[in-house]
């Protein structure tokens, strides 16, 4: 038991690291190609990889598991979908920060369709302060348009919370290749049905060089094949709620990747707005220690 809950710690502590540099990575791509170009790469690359390891594994078809593969893959491309043309938007430590509220949702979406949480009044009091710190962080300039790539932020978070709910309630019992295989297949057909429905233009593979070969490559090999697959293994062995607890640090972590990286500035606006969404953490977390210490003890 405790050798499982140590892998899910590793897993999770690994999939933080690997998708807060995604931003920086992303965040270049987006110079050069639309944020549906690089989901095409993203999407079709993992799909293929992933039907190569798994080229063995066959499993008779059931339409209701069948079903359930394409709820996830819908959740995958609409989480994508959202999150790429925020950070198109607005900065890569906005996007960090207002990551910090996803155990907060977790914890909202895992209170009405599962038994690991209730909302309580540690809950509520400690999304409102974060919501504060998102709000104090997205009107630092004002009106403008990151706004608008802040508040896609905030829809693909709320998307991810469903996702890792269906993770934990479908229970897969196939292999993680398998999973990610036929989950990116699909994801991959709801997005060219969006680029064909929204006419959007195809990527031109002949311009693509080797600086934006290694972006590309480090997404779909390490951020999406394998963090996946790492996300899906720590959700089984610790649960969603304590997955999600790890994205807390995300805020931290890309607002000194983008420092580093893309040059963006550490504003007194996010400090303030980064400190009141880690409060609302910290409030979440402490007050739900107090009361699992309590009912243990009765």
């Amino acid at each position: 038991m405790k050798s499982k809950i140590m892998k899910g710690n590793i897993f999770a502590i690994i999939t933080l690291f690997a998708w807060d540099f995604t931003y920086i990575v992303g965040k270049n791509l987006l110079k050069e190609l639309e944020p549906v170009q690089i989901l095409l790469f993203l999407f079709t690359l993992v799909s293929l990889l992933s039907a190569i390891l798994n080229i063995n594994e066959y499993h008779k078809k059931d339409i209701r598991e069948e079903g359930k593969f394409i709820m996830v893959g819908f959740l995958i491309f609409l989480y994508f979908i959202l999150e790429n043309n925020g950070l198109k938007l607005t900065t890569a430590s906005n996007i960090g920060f207002i990551l910090g509220t996803l155990p907060f949702f977790s914890s909202i979406v895992a209170h009405f369709f599962t038994k690991d949480e209730k909302i309580t009044k540690a809950l509520i009091l400690g999304f409102t302060v974060s919501m504060i710190g998102v709000g104090i962080i997205s009107f630092s300039n004002g009106i403008s348009v990151k706004i608008k790539g802040d508040i896609l932020m905030l829809l693909a978070v709320i998307v991810w919370s469903f996702y890792s709910l269906c993770l934990k309630k479908y229970k897969f019992k196939y292999s993680a290749y398998y999973v990610t295989k036929k989950t990116f297949s699909y994801a991959s057909i709801f997005l060219i049905l969006y680029m064909l429905i929204s006419k959007s233009s195809f990527p031109d593979i002949s311009k693509i060089d080797i600086k934006m070969g290694l972006g590309i490559a480090y997404l779909v090999i390490v951020a999406s094949f394998l963090g996946f697959i790492f996300w899906g293994k720590a959700i089984k062995y610790i649960g969603i709620v304590k997955t999600s607890n790890y994205l807390y640090f995300s805020p931290i972590n890309v607002m000194f990747f983008s420092y580093i990286f893309l040059g963006e500035e550490i504003t007194v606006q996010k400090i303030i707005g980064g400190g009141f969404i880690l409060l609302g953490g910290f409030i979440l977390k402490k007050k739900t220690k107090k009361i699992k210490c309590f009912n243990s003890s009765m």
